[in-house]
């Protein structure tokens, strides 16, 4: 495949628990998808800066930097890239999750993980990341 029509396959996921880096980055690859792993965001932004990535998974309590931080910094950056989260908490209202939802609304996955959930949310970035492409690729042709 030539590089203007090669689809990015790529997934970032940004999780400070190894377990869960290990087990979606196995999951994630035995579906096709190439997964890179970090452990904190400090990382993710060099891994962002050095490739295009169609999703950014992460966890929203990392220690370095809540989630709504880093979400809000990748979008000031225009990587361009899709996000999911993952928590392993349940509701709570003094949560940054909900913080997240009253500006922004992401897809978010629940530890300990639905399988099928974790499918549907990566395919579905996957399709609006290469929808947003086209359409932007459609634009500059014209």
């Amino acid at each position: 495949m030539s590089s203007l029509t090669e689809k990015n396959r790529r997934v970032l996921v940004v999780d400070d628990e190894v377990d869960v880096l290990e087990f979606l980055r196995i999951f994630l690859e035995s579906l096709g998808w190439e997964v890179t792993t970090v452990d904190t965001t400090e990382q993710a932004f060099l891994e962002l800066d050095s490739r295009s990535y169609f999703l950014v998974l992460t966890d929203i309590a990392m220690p370095d930097m809540d989630g709504y931080e880093f979400i809000n910094k990748i979008k000031d950056k225009n990587y361009g890239c899709q996000i999911a989260l993952m928590t392993g908490f349940g509701y709570n209202p003094k949560h940054t999750l909900v913080k997240i939802y009253k500006t922004i609304r992401y897809p978010c996955l629940f530890k300990p993980f639905n399988r099928a959930k974790v499918i549907e949310a990566v395919q579905n970035a996957f399709n609006v990341y290469n929808k947003e492409d086209r359409a932007s690729q459609d634009t500059n042709e014209g």
